[in-house]
């Protein structure tokens, strides 16, 4: 049984994800064998499914941070968080309507810019624990297509390393995300012809691209699991 409840969410997504890798993987091998008359008799069959793979991909990382929206605060209330225990950037995410209407006019963002600032010391009071009661959602999931951008932030708003250590394996896995998500959205919104765009990746880059994201999921998730201990350890 999952200790925090953040676990299920991602067990979800990476069962979804290994799936979809597993069946690309065993597409590649059988269309590297075809003979070519198979190849065009395959060739509507063989595109639909590279769409699939981006839209079925986009979807469950989708879900997945849906679900960390509200299922990582529950968790973060059973724990009692205290707010000494916080790094600043966490108030950026856990305070959301310190950031709120800050104007365009000159003064005003300056009176706004005091306000996050008075804001933020209050924020910090030694033993005052985090009241979760009205945080139905961290705002990690904003209705777009999840992109690097979305794991970069809750990485460095929770400070989910202990060190430096970035959030990405390499350079390639920040790009298989990318990848991902603006494929989808090309896909998705009709903005180029699936057909054609399905066959820029091959099955095996396709299986690729796959592996990066679930490595890049499972590496979000044994951080955010390891800060959760943290904070269980210290309280």
């Amino acid at each position: 049984m999952a200790k925090w409840q953040i676990e299920q969410p991602f067990e979800d997504c990476l069962e979804r994800l290994e799936w979809q890798r597993r069946n690309l993987q065993t597409r590649d091998v059988q269309w590297r064998k075809a003979k070519q008359a198979q190849r065009i008799a395959q060739d509507a069959q063989s595109r639909a499914e590279r769409a699939f793979t981006f839209v079925f991909a986009a979807g469950a990382l989708e879900d997945l941070f849906r679900r960390i929206d509200t299922d990582l605060p529950d968790d973060l209330r059973r724990l009692e968080v205290k707010r000494r225990h916080l790094r600043p950037t966490a108030m950026a995410m856990l305070m959301p309507e310190a950031w709120e209407s800050i104007s365009t006019d000159r003064v005003l963002r300056m009176t706004r810019r005091s306000e996050v600032v008075r804001a933020a010391n209050n924020f910090y009071i030694d033993e005052e624990p985090l009241e979760f009661g009205q945080l139905r959602q961290l705002g990690i999931s904003d209705g777009r297509t999840v992109n690097a951008h979305h794991f970069e932030a809750l990485w460095e708003g929770l400070c989910l390393s202990a060190g430096s250590e970035p959030v990405w394996e390499s350079p390639a896995h920040r790009q298989a995300v990318a990848k991902l998500a603006e494929t989808r959205n090309l896909i998705a919104h009709f903005e180029t012809d699936p057909r054609q765009e399905a066959f820029r990746s091959t099955y095996g880059d396709l299986e690729t691209t796959i592996k990066r994201v679930i490595e890049s999921v499972t590496r979000l998730n044994e951080h955010l699991v390891l800060w959760l201990d943290r904070f269980e350890k210290v309280l």
